[in-house]
């Protein structure tokens, strides 16, 4: 346990005792990085079970700031951090948990002009509650060969899904699921509501998908998890290729 200090050790000594979490396998947790883009009801949770799981490398983008509005569901904000940007106060949070992790922060919302910033992940997610975001990321992502998870929450209701994009072969990306290229109109937190509880889901599940991708513990490509948290059902769903999907030439 040499690579570790004391800290680290006392932090992940239980998961050291899972098989998963061997020393080896943690260590290639450290080496990846994780994009966040949206520091919301998902991306809270998510962060912090990362970094409590020993992801060390991570880039959080978010352009909002701390509204009261968040608290219910935005678990690394209180009352004291309003008003503060949530990128700012997430990175003062998580640094807490293990302050040997390596945490980055892009101040702004992701558009087309300043997306690179996006370039050295290996894996993004989309976290955002904003459709046109959604696609701009899956667009990216596949152009790009990264790997892209997106995670949405609506009322009670959970979707989440990773692609592999590292290889050409077998396309399947979010617009083979989705192809609608104008989805304005689809339901949206702050329009139909969202529940704390399934937003915190998401992160938990988001993050398990990451570690199970990372690590090969289970297979996600083309699994599109869903959830009716209000009844405590999750179900897995085989997803195929779109044949017509624009992105399949790139």
């Amino acid at each position: 346990m040499n690579k570790y200090n004391e800290t680290e050790y006392d932090l992940f000594s239980r998961l050291f005792i899972l098989s998963e979490f061997s020393e080896k396998k943690l260590d290639i947790l450290s080496k990846q990085k994780i994009s966040i883009v949206g520091i919301g009801g998902i991306g809270c949770p998510l962060s912090q079970y990362l970094i409590s799981s020993g992801i060390k490398n991570l880039l959080l983008v978010d352009g909002d700031v701390v509204e009261k509005s968040n608290l219910n569901r935005q678990i690394l904000f209180n009352n004291d951090d309003i008003n503060k940007k949530k990128v700012k106060v997430a990175k003062e949070k998580l640094i807490k948990i293990n302050p040997c992790s390596k945490i980055n922060i892009f101040e702004n919302n992701i558009d087309t002009k300043n997306i690179d910033i996006l370039s050295n992940s290996k894996i993004i997610v989309d976290a955002t509650d904003d459709w046109k975001t959604s696609k701009l990321l899956n667009e990216f992502c596949v152009k790009n060969s990264i790997n892209f998870i997106f995670s949405s929450v609506v009322k009670h209701d959970v979707q989440i899904v990773l692609f592999d994009n590292s290889s050409r072969e077998n396309h399947l990306c979010l617009n083979c699921i989705f192809p609608s290229k104008y989805d304005i109109d689809l339901p949206r937190c702050e329009t139909v509501g969202i529940s704390g509880i399934s937003a915190g889901l998401a992160g938990l599940i988001t993050a398990q998908k990451i570690i199970n991708f990372t690590l090969s513990l289970r297979k996600e490509t083309g699994l599109l998890t869903i959830s009716d948290v209000k009844q405590l059902n999750i179900n897995n769903i085989v997803v195929n290729s779109n044949h017509n999907c624009y992105l399949k030439s790139f």
